[in-house]
């Protein structure tokens, strides 16, 4: 049974993200696009890619890419020297909601229906490939800590663009609290930390102007 451990960051990420039921992101786009360049600077950090300059608010700088994976070459889009991960999440964005799709695609592990006149395409996730990830994701909640790294950085994720409720069963205040405690556990580096945070700050910077937004309707 496939594991998606020949998987990036960003692609496992994606995989959960994806609604089985819609075949579109059960997050905006923002969000999105947000969470997978934070997964990115995750992935990069967990090969030892990343180095930091200090514990409290660190600059990044890659020091290492190699290999032809989307990580490897989404990185190339990163600033040369340091950088804070505001900018390096800044920077990946642009093209990397596709190049991850299409990265799943090529292997198979989700299916694309083509968009059309006033039709969004939608991608399909391989539902076993889901449902282990998402058990993993379970049983992190369940027990206030993650064994695997992997399933680690996709809770913080997924805590980071407030998205628990969205691909687990259960109440969402008692989701978030328990993904918080894994988020916060001491599985991570400052990179990673910094990168977490990052994506935390832009997902409440868009909560907060969609709610603007609705306000002023």
């Amino acid at each position: 049974m496939d594991d998606g451990r020949a998987l990036t960051m960003p692609e496992l990420l994606t995989i959960v993200l994806l609604d089985p039921g819609t075949g579109r992101f059960v997050v905006d786009r923002q969000r999105a696009e947000r969470a997978l360049a934070g997964a990115v600077l995750l992935d990069l950090a967990a090969r030892g890619w990343l180095e930091t300059d200090g514990e409290h608010s660190p600059r990044l700088r890659l020091v290492a890419r190699t290999g032809g994976d989307v990580v490897a070459e989404r990185a190339s889009a990163l600033p040369a020297g340091w950088f804070r991960a505001k900018r390096g999440v800044t920077r990946l964005v642009p093209g990397l909601r596709g190049a991850v799709l299409g990265a799943l695609a090529r292997g198979g592990h989700v299916d694309r229906r083509p968009g059309g006149f006033l039709r969004f395409a939608r991608w399909w996730p391989d539902p076993a490939l889901r449902d282990t990830l998402l058990a993993g994701i379970a049983a992190a909640l369940r027990d206030g800590v993650a064994t695997d790294a992997r399933i680690a950085g996709l809770v913080s994720l997924l805590h980071a663009v407030r998205a628990e409720h969205r691909v687990l069963e259960g109440r969402r205040r008692e989701l978030r609290d328990r993904a918080r405690l894994v988020a916060d556990g001491d599985w991570a580096g400052p990179a990673v930390t910094a990168a977490v945070r990052e994506v935390q700050a832009a997902a409440a910077a868009a909560a907060a102007s969609a709610a603007a937004a609705g306000g002023g309707t």
